[in-house]
């Protein structure tokens, strides 16, 4: 049953991540290009203005991000005591809450020219532990004791990190180039799959030690007749 767990529980997080990156930026794509989708796939680094207009959308774009990346893991695992509504709400909060790094870096001038892949580490490093964070919450709101895989969780992000590089790395070696959409999919899709792996059996018996017991029901001890 625990490897069940886990494998719904991976393939969920890394799916959902890189689905909500992929989304994020397509959002913004949308804002910018309209319904001229070939522009949407001509990646191109600019700096981005800082305005009403882009704090708007950029809320738009995290929240949305942040409902696709919790409900792919909610739905999965509703089955297994996730509850659906209170957990895509805290994961969609605590994507949101990367505001406190984007706008201040636009604010600046320097969002969207940052040399390296400093976007797309805040989005899926510091994104996913904020997620995380918000997700124990909902669940210590419900009674779950879930510190030990909150922990495991930010480790995993991190490793998830040094998987990617490692990825990409081998990748370019090669010489395959996968385009933009794939590199922003991945980018996702291995820090959420790393970080669910490392913490999979943590979230199964916080749930499992949550979940009611049936209670165990005795026959009566036979009665001597002699």
């Amino acid at each position: 049953m625990k490897t069940a767990f886990n494998v719904k529980w991976t393939a969920a997080s890394a799916l959902g991540l890189g689905v909500a990156f992929v989304a994020y930026l397509q959002i913004g794509m949308l804002v910018e290009f309209g319904l001229d989708f070939e522009r949407h796939w001509q990646w191109q680094e600019q700096a981005v203005e800082a305005n009403f207009l882009f704090y708007a959308v950029s809320l738009v774009q995290l929240l949305v991000a942040g409902a696709i990346f919790g409900a792919s893991q909610a739905l999965a695992l509703r089955s297994d005591g996730l509850r659906v509504v209170p957990w895509i709400f805290a994961t969609a909060v605590g994507i949101v809450l990367l505001v406190a790094v984007f706008w201040p870096l636009a604010a600046a001038g320097v969002l969207g020219i940052i040399p390296g892949p400093v976007e797309p580490i805040l989005f899926t490093v510091v994104g996913g532990s904020l997620a995380g964070v918000c997700q124990y919450q909902a669940l210590r709101r419900q009674g779950i004791a879930a510190s030990r895989w909150l922990v495991r969780w930010i480790v995993g992000v991190v490793g998830g990190l040094v998987l990617t590089a490692a990825f990409f790395m081998s990748v370019g070696g090669a010489g395959i180039d996968p385009g933009w959409l794939l590199e922003v999919f991945f980018s996702g899709f291995w820090v959420a799959g790393v970080a669910a792996l490392v913490s999979g059996s943590t979230l199964f018996s916080a749930l499992s030690s949550a979940r009611p017991q049936p209670a165990v029901s005795r026959a009566p001890a036979a009665e001597s007749t002699q």
